[in-house]
Order: structure tokens, then C-alpha cells, then sequence
């Protein structure tokens, strides 16, 4: 009886311990297997949230490992490559940092502007109403329109206004202090990203006329052809004359009738004596009845 408890005690222990070995065996390989598929590599992410012009730090920054098929293209490895760039847009905490957010590694040279202007482009400086100041509603990322108000042709008083530039971006948005007769005035400035050909059109307009920045929606980048307005065709706009009535070929003529004949006045003649003398008055007759005539002037 000992002998066959024995043995059975042997037997469990023997298939336990294969158990355990063979479960052992399958989980070491699922993880092996999960640790192949979850390859990672460090990459840069912001520690904080980073905003526009600002210089990173290493309290900005910090390196994670990021699945590898998930890193985006650009992403900043080290530490070393991030530290001490402008950022060239917001950037939120826990964000990977790209290349194409961050101004080149160029620090020192030429100061912050030409570190925040994209590639191809270039930055213009202009001065703006000062509506603009006290509004405060354009900021840097702000996407805008460029109107200009001048004289039609040269020396005339005909002016026009028109849209010059459409979806140009706000670099930034200030003030600076010039002299008018020798006194410090404040003026307003917004500097815009264009293309060279649109910064030809922007040196003209600001020298020939008055310059004005209609806001954009972020998402609107619809470029609309205008014609302009002038005096004349804006009343001429806000007061349409009203077309004629269409006239019908089926609609019958017009008949125009002759001119009634002058109405005809009886009269009659009558023998009177005014001052023992006999004199003939002529009496008419109208709607009123009889009346005497008036004597005829000589």
C-alpha cells in the first residue's frame, strides 16, 4: 500500500514537473517573440510645452524609447542635436521633436528672424494702422490678406483698392519708435513670410499707398481673383439702377387717340341801356351757367 502511494507521488511530481518546464519554455518564448516586435529606438520629446521663438533648453527636452516603426521622419536622436535650437512653432510636452519645427543649428548668426524664415522666402518688415495695435488680433502664425489703397493713375485723385497678397503668414508682430519732428513716436509693425515676386508687389504698394491686413481662417487658403473697387463702382455697387421691364413681342400696341376738340361756349348777345344810352353785352354759358362776357381791350 505505501509502495503504490509512493509511486503515485513519484508519477505527479515527474508530470508537474514537466509542466512547468514546457510552460516555462512558452512564455519565454512569447516574450523573446514580443520584445522582436517592440523594437524601439530614443528619440527627443519635449518635457514641456515649447512655444514659438523659443530657445530649447536641456529642461526642455528628454529621450525616450519610441516603437521603431512609429518614429516619424526627422525625428531629433540626441540630446546634443536639439539643445540650444529655436522652435519654429508650438510644440506641446511629449511630442517628438522634427527637424522641420526647429530653426537650423545657426544660433548666434544673425539673430532670431532668419532662424524662423521658411526656406525660399523671405521677411518684410511693414508698418500697419494702428487699429492693429490697440486690437492686438494679429499675432505670430496668423494667416492674412494684404490690401492696398492708392491713387488709380499717377496724379490723380481717382483712387483704388484692391487685394495685392492672399495666405501669407505672420512672423511676427510689434512696435517700433521713429522720429516725426524730432519728437518719439510708437508705430506698429507685422512682419510677413513671402515669396520674392510678392515682396516686389509689397515694396510698391507700401511706397505708392496705404497698406491694410484682412485675418484668414487657418484653414482657408483659397486664393480669390478681385477686381478692385473704385469710388465709382463702390456707389455704383451700393445702389444698382433697376433694370427696364422686359417688354413681350405677343403684347398688343400702344393706340395713341387724336386730341379731343376744345370744348364749344354758347354765347348770346343781348341790347341793355346804360345811362339812357343802348349798348350790346355779350353773355356766355359754361358749367356755371350764364355770365357776362369781359369787354375786349383795344
Amino acid at each position: 500500500m505505501h509502495r503504490r502511494l509512493a509511486l503515485v507521488l513519484i508519477v505527479a511530481s515527474v508530470v508537474g514537473l514537466l509542466a512547468s518546464t514546457l510552460v516555462y519554455r512558452v512564455l519565454k518564448q512569447a516574450t523573446a517573440a514580443g520584445q522582436q516586435q517592440q523594437e524601439t529606438e530614443l528619440v527627443v520629446v519635449a518635457a514641456v510645452n515649447m512655444n514659438m521663438a523659443e530657445t530649447i533648453t536641456p529642461q526642455h527636452v528628454k529621450q525616450v524609447a519610441w516603437p521603431s516603426k512609429s518614429v516619424p521622419t526627422g525625428a531629433v536622436r540626441t540630446l546634443a542635436d536639439a539643445e540650444g535650437r529655436v522652435v519654429r512653432g508650438a510644440i506641446l510636452a511629449g511630442e517628438p521633436l522634427l527637424e522641420g519645427k526647429l530653426a537650423p543649428q545657426l544660433a548666434g548668426k544673425g539673430g532670431l528672424m532668419p532662424m524662423l524664415v521658411p526656406e525660399g522666402q523671405r521677411a518684410v518688415t511693414i508698418k500697419v494702422d494702428d487699429a492693429i495695435k490697440e486690437s492686438g488680433f494679429v499675432l505670430p502664425n496668423s494667416r492674412v490678406d494684404v490690401l492696398v489703397s492708392m491713387s488709380k493713375e499717377k496724379n490723380s485723385l481717382d483712387r483704388i483698392s484692391k487685394v495685392i497678397i492672399q495666405d501669407v503668414t505672420v512672423l511676427a508682430a510689434g512696435q517700433t519708435v521713429e522720429l516725426r519732428d524730432n519728437k518719439p513716436v510708437t508705430i506698429t509693425t507685422v512682419t510677413l513670410a513671402l515669396q520674392p515676386a510678392q515682396v516686389e508687389r509689397l515694396a510698391l504698394a507700401q511706397a505708392e499707398g496705404k497698406l491694410m491686413l484682412a485675418m484668414r481662417n487657418l484653414r482657408d487658403n483659397q486664393i480669390v481673383q478681385t477686381k478692385g473697387v473704385t469710388a465709382a463702382s463702390l456707389l455704383s455697387d451700393a445702389a444698382p439702377s433697376a433694370a427696364p421691364a422686359p417688354v413681350s413681342k405677343s403684347a398688343a400696341p400702344i393706340r395713341v387717340s387724336a386730341p379731343l376738340p376744345p370744348p364749344r361756349v354758347e354765347t348770346h348777345a343781348i341790347t341793355v341801356l346804360r345811362g339812357n344810352k343802348p349798348a350790346e353785352v355779350l353773355f356766355t354759358r359754361d358749367d356755371r351757367g350764364w355770365a357776362e362776357a369781359p369787354a375786349p381791350k383795344h
